[in-house]
């Protein structure tokens, strides 16, 4: 009976050639293509004085003419529905002897759903070569999403970063768009934790390759205000990785932020949010937004950025306030 060959062995057994992509051939190795890796632009104070403008506390959203609105996203029919990866068996509620996943405040608030109805098309899924994260149109080809999901590189640059609006399993009923260029106060890394500076500036506006927002249309902003803590009017969209596989999008209602936490780098000021709102991996980067009287579109008030704050079992937190807006202004400003 003939032995298989030792992977040891294996490179002497074949006559080795490069690979040639792009040759024809049934045979032919196409090799592997990625999107281009974007610029990076650390923004500074200077930065914005340098608009010769007040720096904003508010940024308009953008309504497309011939999109449907609706108040809440149209939820996924019950047949549909994914179970979480966690569930407590019945009968076990209350069971002081069982954990649950870490983020999560029972009862869980969370719902799947499906709807290109505005303004839930404007948030979508944010894939990078370590995973993925959660974003919301901030502009015409403006994406914001959390810092400490960009796949910062050692020399201080970013891997690609892609963003897929409203995408849900595989449908992507409006295409997908790459990062061209990154504009943030600071970069959070998040391997070793989040700290309290990080957190309350832990988001990114992404220049993307496609004026997505022309059609999907986007969220507008406004600087957080610790008169609005413990107001049940926020609703947050994200991507997490116990409901939908993360790949479906998760609506939260009636979300509620707790209390700010100002912090400051090079004379810029911002919140670091703490809530229990339901939050997971794949979660970071979704907006946290709400409804203005007047306003037709919703305003983004912070990005998710950590969970279990402090301890085990403890709070979430956001990242928001001045520097938010200010930022979106910013990179919509110098690429319109």
């Amino acid at each position: 009976m003939t032995e298989p060959i030792p992977s040891s062995d294996w490179e002497d057994r074949i006559t080795v050639r490069p690979a040639q992509p792009g040759a024809g051939g049934p045979h032919a190795d196409p090799g592997h293509t990625f999107p281009p890796r974007p610029e990076y632009v650390h923004v500074t104070y200077a930065h914005l004085s340098a608009l010769d403008r007040e720096v904003a506390h508010e940024v308009d959203g953008y309504l497309p003419e011939a999109a449907a609105v609706s108040a809440v996203p149209r939820p996924v029919p019950p047949e549909r529905v994914r179970p979480p990866l966690w569930r407590r068996p019945p009968g076990r509620e209350g069971d002081d002897d069982r954990g649950e996943p870490t983020g999560v405040f029972l009862p869980d608030d969370r719902h799947e759903f499906s709807d290109t109805s505005f303004p839930w098309r404007t948030c979508g899924r944010v894939q990078t070569p370590a995973g993925w994260a959660s974003g919301v149109m901030v502009g015409p080809r403006h994406m914001l999403t959390a810092s400490h999901t960009v796949p910062w590189l050692a020399n201080g640059d970013a891997d690609w970063l892609t963003f897929t609006p409203a995408q849900f399993d595989t449908s992507t009923p409006f295409g997908t768009a790459h990062a061209t260029r990154i504009y943030s106060w600071l970069r959070a890394r998040g391997g070793d934790g989040i700290d309290s500076t990080e957190a309350a500036f832990d988001y990114v506006v992404c220049v993307l390759s496609r004026r997505l927002g022309d059609t999907v249309g986007w969220m507008g902003a406004r600087s957080y205000s610790p008169d609005w803590n413990g107001k049940p009017v926020w609703g947050h969209v994200g991507y997490p990785f116990d409901i939908g596989s993360g790949v479906r999008p998760v609506f939260h209602p009636r979300a509620v932020m707790d209390r700010a936490v100002g912090e400051s780098t090079a004379g810029r000021d911002a919140f670091r949010i703490v809530h229990r709102n339901d939050a997971v991996g794949g979660q970071s980067g979704g907006p946290f937004f709400g409804w203005w009287d007047g306003d037709p579109w919703p305003r983004v008030v912070a990005g998710q950025s950590a969970e279990n704050w402090g301890e085990e079992g403890g709070p979430n937190a956001a990242g928001g306030g001045a520097a938010l807006p200010a930022l979106i202004d910013y990179a919509r400003s110098v690429e319109p």
